[in-house]
């Protein structure tokens, strides 16, 4: 990895605190044991191992397991990764999109903190879907149904950023 590359992978982390994906599967060439001795959550469900994000192994921006880290998070590469490798951004560019993204994000939280309680372990998904299932009534609550309203938005405009600019096509 560049240098360039480590930096924006530094600065950003949206592939381990649960902002791209909610989980992560593991690839048979994955010690499922030996990376739950290293301190993350691998769960089994049906015929798959995987670990729920925000990864248990992100502290600080950066991955604590790092020369351990499953396949998957060896092998991915964000969108604004490839761009920058294959010429097509600069660094500055990309990291403004990060900054961009964790400021939509940070909108979502705030709204999150306005309209319940919520688990910062989980992915914003399932943030999301927490406070959604809390039954309201709209003729009494209409600030509860504006946030509401409000964090829809802020949701589909970040998944749609998020899918242009760092998910993999």
């Amino acid at each position: 990895m560049s240098e360039a590359a480590s930096r924006l992978c530094r600065a950003c982390g949206l592939c381990c605190d649960g902002s791209l994906f909610p989980n992560v599967q593991l690839q048979p060439a994955d010690s499922a044991q030996a990376l739950k001795a290293l301190g993350l959550r691998v769960q089994h469900k049906k015929k798959y191992d995987f670990f729920d994000q925000p990864c248990s192994a992100f502290k600080n921006k950066c991955c604590s397991i790092y020369q351990e880290r499953p396949v998957r998070c060896r092998a991915f590469e964000c969108q604004q990764l490839k761009r920058l490798a294959q010429g097509e951004t600069r660094e500055e560019d990309a990291l403004k999109k990060i900054e961009e993204a964790q400021s939509m994000i940070d909108v979502i939280k705030k709204l999150f903190y306005r309209l319940g309680p919520t688990n910062p372990r989980k992915p914003l998904l399932q943030q999301y879907q927490q406070i959604i299932a809390d039954p309201i009534n709209p003729a009494l609550d209409k600030k509860v149904v504006e946030e509401r309203m409000q964090l829809d938005e802020a949701l589909s405009n970040l998944n749609e950023f998020l899918n242009q600019e760092f998910r993999c096509a």
